[in-house]
């Protein structure tokens, strides 16, 4: 047996060694370029394709479809060309090579396949072409351009018409071979469209695009019907409110109300919105701006302007009632929460006391002045203040005299609020009343709910000079407060024009003798603006009033929290145009990454070859936070196609071939691997080798 023993070790180094034979058919799949641009050339070299074995054909433009022949025609597969598809379906049918007959001119990023592409460039049809390129972030009322770019393979003469807004423009332009642009410029009052159309020997095209302004601003109107006017003939998307909902779906909410006009809940929804990226405008209507308390709202610190501070203080004694009482109904915690908004209303120069009295009296903190420090330590006192006893007022009320008579302030107040009986003698508080009116201390009372000594109340304040008001209700003291401390500091005198100041952090646009008109800034990731006038009578007789206040609604609706980016493709490459606000931001492209340029305050450029074409990406600090997709290449197009394909063809193993009877010298066979038969022929020699070994052992031992 030594014989198959060394057959089996034989066929094993043979099998080491990989021979094979050229017995297989090459199977070869030709892709044939139909899109409009190669169309006729394609056809005309494929009646000269030399007959190719195990051969199979896909027609391909925008799509790819098998065909039986190189001659079959098929105009349904797309205006487009999109080689890289094509590829795709060819992989498919698992060819060993690959036959492109293209004019190279791609619309979509080629990439290299792994079976080897030979491919022959057909010189695309003669043409002319024409597109139209519409304005980046086009805005209403103003005048915009359509770019309109004819390309052309050879010199003509063509007839080229455009119709649109401006109306049609018909014209004869000598065509050189190449690209030359032409412009047309309208003014974009609504959402126009752009048709355009070229006539030559070369043949005839025509394109359209619609040009709208960007996104059309969405604004909340609260309580201006004026300024809703003049953004509606500014072409913004208006909707008038009485109240603020949830969700807060608009760009921009115009508040011409009072913070009376709202809840603290809608306060509260206006602060997230700004923290978002919304942004909000105050105007000056009657209930506006300042006229409406805004400067004592929790939105204060947004509010880019601020009223001028008066010469003059206010001294103010609070003498509260901290009886048993008080307790009931959360009485003392509504008070005090009123309360506190007085502490919040005051001014520098004012200065703020609170006596508290039951069966006795107690300063929860002598008049100071309303610095930062003075009311943050009031606001922390005042939250404090316990209930428990009985209604004994005239010692507090003394002391309230005493403490405001020494203050460096002419105008003094006290105001008195109980909700019961009072206990003590009722007629040396009367008329120590009177005396302080006198010595221009005036008095005013408030009775909460139905048990309070109203008749006391009222002639307390008739004696001290001042007014009596009664608050049925315990929660209404928070809104009465709001009230009280626009009228105990002056907040009723801001009528007509007033001195307004623009904040630090702000921007002031417009000035009047008397201070800031507008003021401009950021807040949270918003924007804000205050107008300190009354648009329906202040404005009304001035024509550019709409123009000016588009502008300012269209720059407070680009929030740093709305980036915006888009590609456009001009005859001299791909602008790329970002808005928002970056620090130092990047585009990324094929792997590589340029610097935006600033063009403007949030605006950004940066520039791309003509040809770049697929996905590209914001970075900033190295983080993407933009993806955008770059406009597709134009059918016909002044390109080296013929560069193109030879660079697919070498990055996939083939090469481009100069003349089609090339493919004849090609292998037609593939080799067949000799491999996998040895090994199997060496495990059946081995195979039959033992069991005739095991034969051979069997019959000695039986012998």
């Amino acid at each position: 047996m030594l014989w198959l023993r060394c057959a089996v070790i034989a066929l094993l180094l043979l099998a080491f060694l990989g021979p094979s034979l050229p017995l297989q058919p090459v199977r070869t799949v030709v892709l044939l370029d139909q899109s409009p641009s190669a169309r006729e050339g394609v056809a005309q070299v494929a009646s000269t394709l030399p007959q190719l074995p195990n051969v199979r054909y896909l027609a391909f433009a925008e799509r790819a479809r098998e065909v039986a022949s190189a001659s079959a025609r098929r105009e349904d597969l797309g205006e487009g060309t999109d080689i890289n598809t094509a590829l795709l379906e060819a992989q498919r049918l698992e060819p060993d090579r690959i036959v492109l007959l293209s004019d190279g001119l791609s619309q979509g990023e080629v990439l290299p396949v792994p079976t080897p592409v030979y491919a022959f460039w057909t010189a695309p049809s003669p043409r002319i072409s024409l597109s139209l390129l519409p304005p980046t972030y086009p805005v209403h009322g103003e005048t915009v351009e359509v770019r309109v770019l004819l390309e052309s393979t050879a010199d003509t003469t063509a007839r080229l018409v455009i119709e649109g807004p401006a109306g049609r423009q018909e014209r004869q332009v000598q065509v050189k071979a190449g690209r030359q642009s032409f412009g047309y410029r309208f003014a974009l009052e609504r959402p126009a469209t752009v048709r355009a159309r070229v006539e030559s020997e070369l043949g005839q095209d025509g394109a359209q695009v619609q040009v709208s302004p960007a996104d059309k601003v969405r604004v909340w109107v609260l309580g201006d019907e004026a300024l809703a006017r003049y953004l509606e003939a500014q072409g913004f998307s208006v909707e008038r409110r009485h109240r603020v909902e949830l969700p807060i779906q608009a760009d921009v909410v115009a508040l011409g109300v009072s913070t009376r006009d709202l809840s603290e809940a809608e306060i509260d929804a206006l602060q997230d919105f700004l923290n978002q990226g919304g942004s909000l405008l105050w105007t000056a209507t009657p209930r506006g701006l300042f006229f409406g308390g805004w400067e004592r709202s929790s939105l204060s610190e947004a509010i880019p302007l601020e009223p001028l501070e008066h010469d003059g203080g206010v001294g103010l004694v609070l003498v509260l009632d901290v009886s048993g009482s008080m307790l009931q109904d959360d009485k003392l915690g509504l008070a005090v929460t009123g309360a506190l908004e007085l502490i919040r209303s005051a001014r520098e120069q004012d200065y703020v006391g609170v006596v508290a009295f039951s069966s006795n009296y107690r300063w929860v903190f002598r008049p100071r002045r309303m610095t930062p420090q003075g009311r943050k330590a009031a606001e922390s006192l005042l939250l404090a203040a316990r209930a428990g006893g009985g209604t004994l007022i005239g010692g507090a009320y003394a002391e309230a005299v005493r403490a405001l008579e020494p203050l460096p302030v002419e105008d003094k107040r006290i105001l008195v609020m109980t909700d019961g009986q009072v206990a003590d003698p009722i007629q040396p508080v009367l008329s120590a009343a009177a005396q302080g009116q006198q010595r221009k201390i005036f008095t005013s009372s408030v009775a909460l709910g139905a048990d309070a000594d109203q008749g006391f109340l009222r002639e307390l304040a008739q004696q001290g000079g001042g007014s009596f008001w009664y608050v049925p209700s315990p929660s209404d003291l928070p809104r009465f407060f709001l009230e009280e401390a626009q009228r105990q500091f002056k907040r009723e005198a801001l009528e007509g024009s007033f001195a307004l100041a623009t904040r630090p952090w702000a921007s002031g646009l417009l000035y009047a003798q008397e201070g800031a008109v507008l003021a401009v800034g950021e807040s949270g990731r918003g924007r804000v603006a205050a107008l300190a006038t009354d648009l329906s009578r202040s404005w009304k007789d001035w024509k550019g009033a709409s123009g000016f206040l588009g502008s300012l609604l269209r720059w407070l609706s680009q929030t740093p929290a709305r980036p915006r980016v888009q590609a456009v493709r001009g005859e001299d490459g791909v602008r790329v145009l970002l808005e928002g606000q970056f620090e130092r931001p990047a585009l990324r492209y094929a792997g590589k990454a340029q610097d935006f340029l600033p063009v403007g305050p949030l605006r950004y450029e940066a520039r791309l070859p003509y040809g770049a074409r697929g996905e590209a990406a914001v970075l900033e600090a190295g983080v993407p936070r933009l993806n955008l997709t770059l406009p597709a290449l134009p059918e016909w197009r002044l390109e080296d196609g013929r560069a193109n394909l030879r660079a697919l063809a070498e990055a996939s193993g083939g090469r481009l071939l100069g003349d089609l009877a090339e493919l004849t010298a090609l292998p037609q066979r593939k080799a067949l691997e000799l491999r996998p038969l040895l090994v199997a022929l060496a495990l059946a020699l081995f195979v039959l080798e033992r069991y005739l070994e095991w034969r051979r052992m069997g019959a000695v031992g039986s012998s």
